[in-house]
């Protein structure tokens, strides 16, 4: 059987505030006991009461400090704020001779709760201390309970109460410029981080522009290759047309258009753009048209063929359809295509025959 001890409470307050409720007590006990032992050896009934009143201190004191463990921070700044106010109030009352003396306690109160408290609760607490200052001094010079304390006895608890507020003053001040210059450098920190991450992001917005300045023009680069290849391809494709569809010329009037391959639509409106640039071009007026090298003739490239057969004749031209194989005529026959006005013949030889005159061609 194991067994294991955890502290029933941690430290959860003010390590400053802490720091000063500690030399705060001590300063209480001194008082305690200065006052004490000045009542006791004088008789001095004021000196008694000043010391029952600082045990009073003392216990608010402690309870400040219990309060500040357990992180009631502000709920302890309250608390000894109130008991040096009506610390102070005690003194006055009992031992107006001690004024000089009591004016450090708004000023204490005030070094005590302003980190503490935000603006507005700082403000009232500064109206609240300026009210104390008055009312200790009014009391201090108008009221009077006990007789005046003689030199002897005045002027040694002056130092006494002087040295004992002076260190709790200056340690409060101290502390209060340890928080400014911890905060200030704190603040050169942060502002050091972000002056370095705006950096890295000024490097890294620069170096990813020229990342995409880069891309860009490589995509430019890219882009004119393509436009460049396009351009080329088309070129190509222009010339595999006019090669598809070559026109040659035989005369200054005839011209021969030899067709070799599966003829499509989009063959035979090339065949027809050829045909009447060529037509208009050279001024020709006969075109012979060899189908010899098609392999089918159907109803679609028929009727593209009689379409140039009828654009060329609207130029004034004469066109001759040669090549027209026996099956060739079948599958026309069979489709029902009207080629009636379209002279036909088997071979380029035999529409050659027709077109030229006989010399030219026995000459040839």
């Amino acid at each position: 059987m194991t067994s294991s001890t955890t502290p029933t409470s941690r430290f959860q307050g003010n390590a400053q505030l802490h720091q000063f409720l500690f030399w705060a007590a001590l300063a209480a006990v001194a008082a305690i006991v200065a006052f004490l032992i000045g009542g006791i050896v004088f008789a001095s009934t004021p000196l008694v009461i000043l010391a029952g009143g600082g045990v009073v201190l003392l216990a608010l004191e402690l309870v400040a400090m219990w309060l500040n463990q357990r992180g009631k921070v502000t709920v302890s700044a309250y608390v000894v704020c109130s008991a040096v106010a009506s610390y102070a109030l005690l003194i006055v009352l009992v031992a107006p001779d001690f004024l000089p003396v009591l004016m450090l306690g708004p000023v204490i109160i005030l070094t005590i709760v302003q980190p503490l408290l935000d603006q507005i609760a700082l403000r009232v607490i500064s109206v609240g201390m300026t009210l104390l200052a008055i009312v200790i001094t009014a009391l201090g010079k108008y009221v009077r309970l006990f007789e005046p304390m003689p030199d002897a006895i005045l002027n040694p608890l002056l130092i006494i109460l002087v040295a004992l507020s002076m260190p709790i003053l200056l340690i409060l001040m101290w502390q209060n410029y340890n928080r400014v210059t911890s905060a200030l450098q704190q603040s050169e920190q942060s502002n050091r981080a972000l002056q370095a991450i705006r950096d890295h992001l000024e490097e890294e917005v620069t170096r990813r522009t020229s990342d995409l300045q880069q891309a860009l023009h490589s995509l430019e680069q890219q882009f004119a290759e393509q436009r460049s290849l396009r351009i080329a391809l088309e070129q190509q494709q222009e010339a595999i047309r006019e090669l598809s569809v070559p026109i040659l010329p035989v005369t200054n009037d005839i011209l021969v258009m030899p067709l070799i391959g599966v003829v499509d639509r989009e063959r035979l409106g090339d065949i027809n753009r050829r045909a009447l640039t060529a037509i208009a071009e050279s001024g020709a007026q006969k075109l012979l048209i060899d189908i010899t090298g098609v392999p089918v003739v159907d109803k679609e490239v028929a009727n593209g063929l009689i379409t140039v057969f009828q654009a060329v004749r609207l130029l004034g031209g004469q066109v001759y359809l040669a090549g027209v194989r026996p099956e060739v005529a079948q599958a026309l026959v069979a489709i029902n295509i009207d080629l009636q006005g379209i002279q036909t013949f088997a071979t380029l030889q035999d529409a050659l025959a027709r077109a030229l005159p006989a010399a030219k061609v026995r000459a040839a």
